[in-house]
């Protein structure tokens, strides 16, 4: 199936779903914010949200050149990577830290400070704290185009349109599959601490993956 400017749909689709499989720290994140206490669904679609989010943004740099800019500066391009790798960090030791909370459904305890603005937030930050994603994107947007039906700025929308689609479409199943297995850790209160520090050493493992990758 082809699309203008796109020279092959069905291959971006299958790319982007390859790419989503792989686990990473928005994964993570998207599972640790559904186990909170009053997470849930609901915090998983919030979460998504924040993560399509902080995508779009490296969508949109990437494709305005920004990335360029990156590499002709690799001292600023450097400290917005190691800011990302702490806030990772920060991130994974939190989980660990309040392993032992225990999940449950119900109203936001809005005088904990947690609801959607947080999760979304939190989720959002993720996704730009690891800005060698801006690379990713312009490796992967010009494998797609079709040069004899390319129109600009209308390409790139679809491109991006087509990519935050199957996001949220895959977030929703995975959200949708946490929900399932979550009644087996409403059930084992230990097999949920331990999901949530397995769940921070992998954030904190990604921050110092992060920070030293050139």
């Amino acid at each position: 199936m082809t699309l203008a400017g796109i020279n092959d749909v069905w291959s971006l689709v299958i790319a982007t779903l390859i790419f989503l499989a792989i686990p990473g720290p928005g994964t993570i994140k998207l599972f640790a914010s559904m186990a909170e206490k009053n997470g849930g669904p609901k915090a998983g679609v919030w979460s998504t949200l924040g993560l399509m989010a902080g995508d779009t943004v490296w969508m949109v740099l990437a494709l305005s050149g920004v990335a360029a800019l990156a590499a002709a500066y690799p001292r600023a391009f450097d400290l917005l990577r190691y800011a990302g790798a702490a806030y990772l960090a920060w991130i994974g030791f939190s989980l660990i830290r309040n392993a032992k909370q225990t999940l449950g459904e119900g109203t936001v305890d809005q005088t904990a400070g947690r609801g959607p603005w947080q999760w979304f937030r939190e989720s959002a930050l993720v996704s730009l704290s690891n800005p060698k994603v801006i690379g990713f994107y312009v490796a992967f947007f010009p494998l797609f185009i079709d040069q004899a039906t390319f129109d600009g700025a209308a390409t790139y929308a679809r491109i991006m349109g087509i990519v935050l689609a199957i996001i949220f479409g895959y977030c929703m199943w995975l959200i949708v599959v946490a929900h399932v297995g979550k009644r087996v850790f409403v059930r084992y209160p230990s097999a949920s601490a331990w999901l949530k520090r397995t769940a921070g050493v992998a954030l904190i493992g990604f921050s110092v993956k992060f920070a030293l990758q050139k």
